[in-house]
């Protein structure tokens, strides 16, 4: 099934209503109208354009209210994951237009952000579906500085960041993503889990900076995993929800940072540039370019987005721009990108998987079920071949002929009722009568007995193969049973297609 990104815009209020908030109009609540200002430098003959039109799911103007924003954008995503599909929801745009404020909120419970009003959102239809049996888990990390921490680790609330243990990425043979250090906390209901984001968000990396007072400093993952199970059947799947908050792109020349701070700007910005090259390659796959290679592997970040981005998962961006006039040139930078990945579609499908323990269980029954039906044909070879010799010791002393003759029909017709105990004796009144009751039952004794053979062939190769399936699915659910009771510090990511992982190192690492 075919998913087409969806994109909304969220303008952040301007401290100053004059001059300098930048004009622009919004129509219908899904097309915005930015009105570019006459450049002084090109004297009285302007030429420059004076507007430019972007078009959006829907535009959020400076009013919207944090829960306004999380009905339109969120609730949809949030039933299809309930539903079994993957999906993501990523915030977008420069430091200091909002994202940070979208998705988590402020410090108050009424402007709480997307992620806290998710969990809520999430347990009250948990609550609804008594038809279903959920398991939540939840893991929460940053990738500073192209490396990745976990941030629901508590040691790292005691240590620097110098002695956090990064995640590692490995990938096995059956192209599966493996994190590890990364930890995944089972969450029973909706306090347990924003106990889990206030825990991360006071480990994040927050600095100051002259355009952000509290400036993220890292990409952040919120993954929500889902384990559903039909209890009217053996339907079970996983889905997976990540919520995810980027870091803000800002200029060097303009944010004037020094020493770390410019450190960290360089990763960021090198971090959201990779991630337009894979919109950009992207793009151009989909309008029918020879472009096979999509530059994932790039960075950290498109990595572990691969399938938010490319594959089967319903991604959704919520792109944030400041409507101060100052910002104009990365509102702009910011709008041409949210156009590109409006473009894109991903092809979605349901994490169905297999309760093992149901099948092996049912497989089990039909074997026996198999077993009883083999040993009833057994039992009916046998009896036909009693049946054979107790006719042949009864019919002993008998006229050579009855004097009326009897056609094959009949005595084939007689033999049949007998078999199959229609009938109780076996009338026979001569010796030609007799042969011609053997030659029928011959006849239908060779008839049964290839029938039988066939039947008798087709069970037994049944048998075996779901021997060998049942071999098979009980050595699964024993290594699954085995990766339960491991460490919990481990995460897969199942995609699609995942290359090679080859991360070179980056100084200062």
């Amino acid at each position: 099934m075919k998913s087409q990104f969806e994109v909304f815009l969220r303008l952040k209020p301007s401290n100053n209503q004059s001059q300098n908030a930048m004009q622009y109009q919004i129509y219908q609540n899904k097309r915005l109208q930015v009105l570019l200002p006459k450049h002084v430098k090109f004297g009285m003959i302007n030429n420059s354009r004076d507007n430019l039109d972007f078009n959006f799911t829907h535009v959020f103007d400076q009013k919207a209210s944090q829960e306004h924003v999380f009905t339109n954008v969120t609730t949809p995503v949030i039933n299809s994951f309930l539903d079994g599909y993957n999906a993501t929801i990523f915030a977008y745009g420069q430091t200091g237009s909002g994202k940070t404020y979208t998705m988590s909120g402020a410090e108050t419970w009424q402007l709480r952000g997307v992620i806290p009003r998710a969990l809520s959102y999430i347990f009250d239809e948990i609550d609804k579906r008594t038809k279903f049996e959920y398991k939540i888990y939840i893991s929460f990390m940053e990738i500073y500085n192209e490396n990745a921490y976990d941030l629901l680790e508590k040691r790292h609330l005691e240590t620097p960041l110098e002695q956090w243990n990064k995640i590692a990425l490995f990938e096995d043979d059956q192209n599966n993503i493996h994190l590890k250090n990364l930890s995944i906390h089972q969450c029973n209901n909706e306090q347990e889990g924003i106990d889990l984001l206030m825990m991360g968000n006071f480990i994040r990396q927050v600095s100051s900076t002259p355009m952000n007072q509290s400036s993220s400093r890292s990409h952040c993952i919120f993954t929500v995993t889902l384990e559903g199970c039909d209890t009217t059947s053996e339907t079970c799947f996983v889905s997976k929800l990540h919520l995810v908050d980027l870091a803000g792109s800002e200029r060097i020349s303009k944010s004037q940072v020094e020493g770390n701070l410019l450190n960290e700007a360089k990763y960021i910005n090198l971090s959201l540039t990779y991630l337009e090259q894979v919109i950009i390659a992207l793009n151009e796959r989909m309008k029918g370019a020879n472009r096979q290679h999509i530059p994932y592997r790039n960075s950290l970040m498109t990595t572990l987005l691969k399938d938010s981005l490319g594959g089967n998962c319903k991604t959704v961006m919520i792109a944030t721009i400041s409507s101060e006039n100052d910002n104009i040139e990365e509102s702009l930078s910011t709008l041409r990108f949210s156009q590109r990945v409006g473009q894109l579609e991903n092809e979605i499908r349901r994490n169905e998987k297999v309760d093992l323990e149901a099948v092996v269980k049912r497989l089990e029954q039909e074997k026996l079920a198999l077993i009883r039906e083999l040993e009833q044909y057994q039992r009916g070879g046998t009896s036909t071949s009693s049946n054979k010799k107790i006719q042949q010791q009864q019919q002993t002393l008998l006229p050579q002929s009855s004097g009326m003759p009897i056609s094959q029909k009949e005595v084939q017709e007689k033999v049949e009722l007998y078999l199959n105990e229609r009938i109780p004796l076996l009338d026979v009144k001569s010796v030609e009568e007799t042969q011609k009751c053997f030659e029928a039952m011959k006849d239908l004794y060779n008839t049964r007995m290839k029938e039988y053979v066939t039947e008798l062939t087709f069970i037994s190769e049944k048998l075996q193969k779901y021997d060998e399936i049942l071999t098979r699915k009980k050595e699964q659910s024993s290594f699954l049973e085995q990766k339960e009771n491991s460490s919990p510090e481990i995460e897969v990511y199942r995609r699609n297609e995942s290359p090679q992982i080859q991360f070179k190192k980056r100084p200062n690492q």
